[in-house]
């Protein structure tokens, strides 16, 4: 099958240290009828058992699937990627296998670069706290094929590094962290090629957001 788009949009998120904690607040300000489905791709040790999904859960009333090997993507949905697993979104699926030599757990550059391919101008990014600079190479892949680029305001992001290896002429919003649901929400209900125009309202609504 082609590399072309998919029928709707996907948000994909990436995250490291600090970012248990960043998700917890990002899902618990998404909108409750927030119809795109979400990847989460968060840094985690692989010697620790993860009860990251239900974690989660806890703080939505969207699903949380935590990806053991192949998933279809459906609306609504939260989907946790485990330790020592590289992440590829394929035609309509996520899925996950074994980790492939990458020092990052999983690798965000990857789940970026490979939903980028498939989901092209209908794909949003995310990246929030972290340290080092994975993301940095995937976001420039969502760029070249028309998506969207948010990144956590490296001035308060617990850690800094992640957002702050994203060069700056690949984001289109720097946002607080407690702004990015709602810009999610925004976004996502926004037509495709309409983003930019929800992007001022967003603005002028005084969330703290801002268009870069």
């Amino acid at each position: 099958m082609d590399d072309g788009p998919e029928d709707g949009q996907l948000v994909v998120i990436g995250s490291s240290a600090g970012g248990i904690e960043a998700l917890l607040a990002l899902v618990s300000s998404l909108p409750t009828d927030f119809a795109a489905p979400i990847v989460l791709a968060q840094h985690l040790d692989p010697h620790r058992p993860s009860r990251l999904g239900p974690i989660l859960q806890a703080r939505t009333t969207l699903s949380v699937v935590t990806v053991a090997e192949q998933e279809p993507l459906r609306p609504g949905t939260i989907y946790v990627i485990p330790s020592d697993r590289d992440v590829e979104i394929t035609d309509h699926q996520v899925s996950v296998r074994p980790q492939a030599g990458h020092l990052s757990r999983p690798s965000i550059n990857h789940l970026l670069t490979s939903a980028a391919h498939r989901y092209r101008e209908r794909l949003i990014a995310v990246i929030l706290t972290g340290t080092g600079s994975d993301g940095a190479i995937g976001v420039q892949a969502v760029k070249a094929y028309g998506g969207m680029v948010i990144i956590q305001n490296p001035e308060t992001a617990q850690f800094p590094g992640m957002p702050q290896a994203v060069a700056p002429a690949s984001v289109d919003f720097v946002a607080e962290l407690e702004a990015i649901g709602p810009l999610l929400g925004e976004l996502e209900a926004a037509p495709i090629g309409e983003e930019a125009g929800h992007g001022s309202a967003i603005i002028r609504e005084g969330l703290q957001a801002f268009r870069v």
